[in-house]
């Protein structure tokens, strides 16, 4: 436990170091903020109450897609790196466990990114209080704006000054003199309301809201915990890219593995692995004035806990097997590199998901539907393999990807002309925009390939 608690406070204390972090956490104080003339623009008879249900509804969406950014990038800074650089082999060569690495890395991580979750939530509750102004002679709520950019300003001028007379880290300083302050102006902001008079402790702040906070919070958990056990074999990017990926896949859970898609086998599998982020959102309780349970709220929590404890423990057993003694692919592959080979990896996963999906549908099992199925998971297994040694440098791989770049942007220019020449129209409108993807798409991967760092990555000799 003393091992474990030093490795999470390190982590904890190194996260809240990194401008990055700091940046994120002002860059959603002004999202917030903004959120307020933004919100005040609903066709509603009663504008007022809809201003401010919407402004409350993408709050909570800006909360967690914070809590998100956060965690990835806190994850990454936290065990990513410190494998690429060796340093996790030194600690791991003392009397530590790597599963007690793993975790103390996830209890630091969450804690960082618990702390931002935090210090957003009373920008957005200071935000709550204010209230959308749907119309010109609606007051400024001159206490949330005096004593919140107060607090904002007193913290960052505590920050300098311990930076120049103590040599305090700025970044980490003006983070608990915000949370300290910032504290204090809520706790200050429930008791006094509009014209400075006293008025009953949180008014204008339902609890129900605070409920959906919390719950909010458990779907950030559930990111830190992927985070993690992603940062065990990816670098930074691809650490981000999987987060943003099991974010889109959770948020649209209840369309693609809902009551509809569970006679397909390989749905229902998905549906068993990817987390389900809707359990978390409240926008529609928030919106309708509907009151969570405290059952639900109690079973979204184990959910949490249970989905958490078992990514982390994937985690831990694709850590238990990771070399440290050489240079790992995310440190030796170049990161542009890297995004394309796990972009391609991607590509190949979803064949062989639509092929295993046709196999599932009785409607498929013709000769004609059987064949379409077996080639997609064909292509799936043979292209997951081929991205897989253009990951690693494979020298024949990069110009087969050269080629067939090439070869796709010459289709596409001889398409996109011969459309122009059709004219104009619905369907070939869309045709038109289906192939500038591709070509970009196309030029974006030509671009990268013949980058320096790219051609170096796929031979030592040199090109």
């Amino acid at each position: 436990m003393i091992r474990l608690w030093a490795i999470g406070r390190t982590t904890f204390l190194q996260t809240i170091r990194q401008p990055i972090y700091g940046v994120l956490i002002l860059a959603t104080f002004a999202l917030l903020v903004m959120n307020l003339p933004l919100s005040g623009w609903t066709a509603s008879s009663d504008s007022g109450r809809s201003d401010q249900k919407m402004m409350e509804t993408i709050g909570l969406s800006t909360l967690m897609v914070t809590g998100l950014l956060v965690a990835a990038f806190s994850a990454a800074a936290a065990l990513g790196r410190e494998i690429e650089d060796k340093t996790a082999l030194t600690v791991v060569s003392k009397p530590v466990t790597r599963a007690t690495f793993v975790i103390g890395k996830f209890i630091g991580v969450t804690g960082a990114v618990i702390l931002a979750y935090y210090l957003c939530s009373l920008a957005f509750l200071m935000t709550v209080r204010h209230r959308v102004m749907p119309t010109v002679r609606d007051p400024f709520d001159w206490p949330v704006i005096v004593l919140g950019l107060s607090a904002l300003g007193l913290a960052i001028l505590v920050a300098v000054a311990g930076n120049l007379i103590f040599n305090w880290t700025f970044t980490s300083a003006s983070i608990w003199a915000a949370a300290v302050l910032l504290s204090a102006s809520m706790g200050v902001i429930a008791f006094v309301g509009k014209g400075w008079v006293m008025v009953s402790f949180g008014e204008g702040i339902s609890g129900q809201l605070l409920v959906a906070m919390a719950l909010m919070l458990m779907a950030v958990v559930v990111f830190a915990a992927i985070a993690v056990a992603a940062s065990t074999r990816l670098g930074q990017v691809m650490t981000l890219l999987v987060c943003f990926g099991v974010f889109f896949l959770g948020s649209m859970y209840r369309s693609l593995f809902g009551p509809d898609t569970q006679d397909i086998f390989i749905a229902r599998m998905l549906g068993a692995v990817v987390p389900n982020l809707t359990a978390f959102y409240m926008l529609d309780a928030i919106t309708l004035d509907t009151v969570i349970p405290a059952t639900y709220f109690v079973t979204a929590l184990g959910y949490c806990v249970l989905y958490s404890a078992a990514v982390l423990a994937l985690g831990i057993a694709l850590f238990q097997t990771r070399p440290l003694e050489t240079q790992g692919s995310s440190a030796s592959m170049p990161a542009l590199v890297g995004v394309l080979a796990w972009t391609g990896r991607a590509g190949a996963v979803a064949c062989g998901i639509a092929g295993a999906v046709m196999l599932s549908i009785s409607k498929y099992h013709t000769p004609g539907g059987l064949t379409t199925a077996g080639a997609l998971l064909g292509a799936g297994a043979v292209g997951w393999v081929l991205w897989g040694f253009f990951g690693r440098g494979v020298r024949w791989t990069y110009w087969m990807v050269f080629v067939a770049d090439v070869i796709v942007l010459g289709i596409s220019a001889a398409i996109s002309a011969g459309f122009r020449d059709l004219g104009s129209g619905e369907d070939s409108g869309y045709q038109t925009m289906h192939i500038t993807v591709t070509a970009v798409f196309s030029l974006c991967a030509l671009l990268i390939l013949i980058l320096p760092r790219t051609r170096r990555h796929f031979s030592s000799e040199g090109f």
